[in-house]
């Protein structure tokens, strides 16, 4: 089943892209829950809530694979309850199942796969862990469907569901979208005004990107098109000071610090921040919105998270560059020492 998986392509379709046979090996670890993450919590999009409605069947077919793959026990559904259609079409899909739906309340960042095992299971993924370590494994209800076509069906992941949404647009919705196929053409079907457009945002208004063309394809993890009008997403105001209410620290769901990670990440003391645990930080934007100082805070984590990761990797090659001079010089010596060694032989010899 693994190496279906892998030959077919398939990846987390929740935002991540990491490759889900990778993720269906847990190795050591003893998977006894698999969590089918449906809440789908930021503002615009509805791409997992039209498959949900649209493809119960398939999506509970891929958690049965899924299950078989880990060995695990139980299966969870969480669905956000501002999805009453993909409620009841799953709830419909598993009757006479032991599969749970467990419908959670609307609130956002809920659907970060740490913040939903800890919403249904009330477990806490640690610090620098994965969720295998504490015996759950999350996947998005795409990505299920994605290993169901992939399985039963030979189908590889050359598609996926995309929300094209905003008020620049005549007719929002969510199209089945070939990987690949230009953003421009997604808009264009959904009749953009483009007199209207302000900003083109890639994913949703909290974690996406703001893009500055519309030749760019559609790839594994594209979730979301907002064209957006200027009254609907208006410029940010200009950074302020931080005058250290806290309000970040309040909003921030991993619990973390994020005003002491802006000074560092600011001062580009990235050892500083990285002991303050910033890649547990899900860049949801939750800190930045909340700022009274408009201070892109997420921006700054990106950054410092980006610059952390290029002093690893030259590390790294360093690293190997010194080890493959020290392997030369041993090689060196060895010879220099067989050819001494040789030497003194043929001079035995000739004496003799």
């Amino acid at each position: 089943l693994r190496n279906r998986v892998r030959q077919a392509g398939v990846v987390g379709l929740g935002g991540a892209a990491f490759p889900s046979f990778i993720k269906l090996n847990p190795g050591s670890n003893v998977v006894e829950t698999l969590v089918l993450n449906g809440a789908e919590c930021e503002p615009y999009i509805s791409c997992d809530q039209a498959l949900m409605a649209a493809q119960p069947d398939a999506i509970l077919q891929g958690a049965r694979l899924l299950l078989h793959a880990l060995g695990a026990q139980h299966c969870l559904f969480g669905v956000e309850d501002n999805k009453p259609e993909a409620i009841a079409a799953l709830r419909k899909a598993t009757e006479g199942t032991q599969t749970e739906i467990a419908v959670v309340p609307t609130k956002y960042p809920s659907g970060g796969e740490k913040q939903l095992i800890q919403i249904l299971t009330g477990m806490e993924v640690p610090s620098g862990g994965i969720p295998a370590d504490i015996g759950v494994m999350c996947q998005n209800i795409g990505t299920a469907v994605a290993v169901a076509n992939a399985v039963l069906e030979g189908t590889p992941l050359i598609s996926r569901i995309v929300t094209i949404t905003g008020e620049a647009v005549r007719e929002p919705g969510n199209f089945e979208t070939l990987i690949g196929t230009p953003i421009e053409h997604l808009l264009g079907q959904a009749g953009v005004n483009q007199d209207a457009v302000s900003r083109l945002v890639l994913g949703g208004p909290m974690m996406g990107y703001t893009l500055t063309t519309e030749a760019v394809p559609v790839i594994k993890t594209t979730n979301c098109v907002i064209a957006a009008t200027a009254a609907e997403l208006p410029a940010p105001p200009p950074e302020q000071p931080c005058i250290r209410c806290g309000q970040c620290a309040e909003a921030c769901p991993m619990e973390l610090l994020p005003q002491q990670l802006f000074w560092h990440a600011k001062a580009t003391e990235f050892e500083k921040a990285e002991h303050l645990n910033l890649f547990d930080c899900i860049e949801c934007g939750a800190c930045s919105y909340v700022c009274p100082s408009s201070i892109p805070l997420v921006q700054y984590y990106r950054f410092a998270k980006g610059e952390i990761r290029a002093q690893q990797a030259e590390q790294l090659k360093a690293d190997r560059a010194r080890e493959r001079f020290e392997a030369r010089q041993e090689r060196l010596e060895r010879e220099q020492q067989e050819k001494e060694l040789r030497r003194k032989e043929r001079a035995q010899a000739a004496a003799e």
